[in-house]
């Protein structure tokens, strides 16, 4: 008996250190994804981030799937960083590794049941898209294998990790994503303007992303998940670097410049307070969170004054100084707005099928993408293909919720959901493949948020 009980000991040793290792090999990941992104900066090494891919993809093949979606996680606040350079086009390096990360899941599910139900309708959205494909040319029917590619990963990685996943990790891999973001744009303003208060509204901060709506609204996505290890800290060493990460990360939502940033971030940090003071018994640790911020926010603000009254004015100046102009208040998007709109009612047809995602705004003429995803929805698949789109996303939260019928989901758990709805009113959202991974990723949020699991129960990333 002695013998069993020793040897069960051996095994529940030999499976936690097994645990630990894959998992500290999980976070050198990151450690590799910084090197290789900030050096390329650093050194214009253009072969790093080169070295990276083939990294990755070889990685993809050898580890978990959830350890896979933390590292495309990561990737998308870095999309300007990752791509190849080919003649007419450059290749997203996230959507090649979501292409293998789709193999992957082939290979060890082949067997597995999944849910008919679910399956039509993934294959119906994805075949929908595919019915415009006699309008492409050479050039978008290539994008259209790249999209339907994401949407089936990011499709049956949802049916297949609701047992496995690891909310916490997959938030690390993200909020350090950020961060490599952050360093890479700080290089980059350095490198262009030798500091980073240029007292100039056109000189904005977009970090690895390329573009500083996009780059604010995953600061802002990072934020609110967040929230999600405030919840359930008990270091108390990480109870004070939270509040100290959010206020770094605000600080550089705020370089960016970004109206956009300002009005969401304002709206929903309001609502939330509010629902805090109402429940304050179930949300001390959240409360004890904002007060640190506010503490925080406070001390710095005694020592950087000047610096705190120059940017934010700078970015109050970009609603003042065009308040009686709304086309550069909008930086135009009322004008595409009406074009794409002119461009609905002048055919019956496109109003109701649509003209199809790829390359829609090159094919319509207007030359500009819609930069709002209610229009960009209607003008790319009709109103069929708007009610395709709804019925695909009530799927997700349908099967999401299906999972956890017992958890009271909190409204703090639908602040990076309503974060993505409401940017996306202002950005490009259903050619751009990162979008379904957010998108997933803030259904997760929703899934996650209450559970009364430990973390310790699913930690074989690696």
């Amino acid at each position: 008996m002695s013998f069993e009980i020793r040897e069960d000991q051996l095994s529940y040793t030999s499976q936690k250190t097994s645990q630990y290792l894959r998992q500290r090999l999980g976070y050198l990941d990151l450690y590799i994804i910084g090197f290789c992104i900030l050096s390329d900066k650093l050194f214009n090494i253009n072969l790093l981030v080169y070295c990276l891919s083939i990294y990755l993809a070889f990685r993809i093949l050898f580890i978990s799937p959830d350890h896979t979606f933390a590292i495309l996680i990561s990737l998308i606040p870095n999309l300007a960083v990752m791509f190849i350079p080919i003649p007419s086009m450059s290749v997203p390096i996230l959507n090649v590794l979501m292409g293998i990360a789709l193999f992957k899941i082939f290979i060890l599910n082949f067997k597995k049941p999944i849910n008919k139900n679910y399956l039509f309708i993934i294959v119906f959205f994805v075949a929908y898209e595919w019915s415009h494909i006699f309008d492409y040319d050479i050039k978008s029917i290539i994008l259209l294998f790249s999209w339907s590619i994401a949407i089936l990963y990011v499709s049956l990685y949802f049916f297949y990790s609701l047992k496995s996943y690891n909310h916490k990790i997959v938030i690390i891999y993200s909020i350090t994503g950020v961060f490599i973001s952050i360093c890479y744009g700080i290089l980059d303003f350095f490198e262009s303007y030798g500091t980073l208060m240029s007292n100039n509204a056109t000189i904005r901060f977009k970090g690895g992303a390329g573009d500083p709506n996009y780059f604010s609204m995953y600061v802002m996505i990072s934020l609110f998940l967040l929230l999600y290890l405030v919840n359930r800290e008990t270091n108390k060493l990480l109870k004070f670097l939270y509040p100290l990460i959010f206020i770094f990360f605000v600080a550089f939502g705020v370089l960016s410049l970004s109206r956009m940033f300002l009005l969401v971030i304002s709206l929903l940090l309001t609502l939330l307070l509010i629902k805090i003071i109402f429940r304050l018994k179930k949300n001390k640790k959240i409360m004890f969170f904002i007060m640190m911020v506010i503490g925080f926010l406070v001390l710095f603000s005694i020592f950087f004054i000047s610096e705190f009254t120059s940017i934010l004015n700078l970015l109050l100046s970009r609603f003042t100084d065009f308040i009686d102009d709304p086309s550069a208040l909008t930086s135009n998007r009322n004008v595409l707005a009406e074009q794409y709109i002119q461009l609905l009612m002048s055919d019956t047809k496109d109003m109701i099928f649509g003209i199809g995602i790829q390359d829609y705004h090159l094919r319509s003429g207007i030359q500009l993408e819609a930069h709002n995803i209610i229009l960009e929805i209607l003008v790319v698949w009709g109103l069929v293909g708007f009610l395709v789109f709804i019925m695909l996303i009530a799927t997700l939260l349908k099967y999401s919720f299906a999972y956890r019928k017992n958890l009271k989901r909190d409204f703090i758990s639908w602040l990076p959901i309503i974060c993505i709805g409401i940017s996306y009113l202002s950005l490009n959202a259903m050619s751009n493949e990162s979008f379904f991974l957010l998108l997933l990723f803030a259904i997760k949020n929703l899934m996650e948020f209450d559970s009364l699991e430990t973390d310790s129960m699913k930690t074989e990333y690696g």
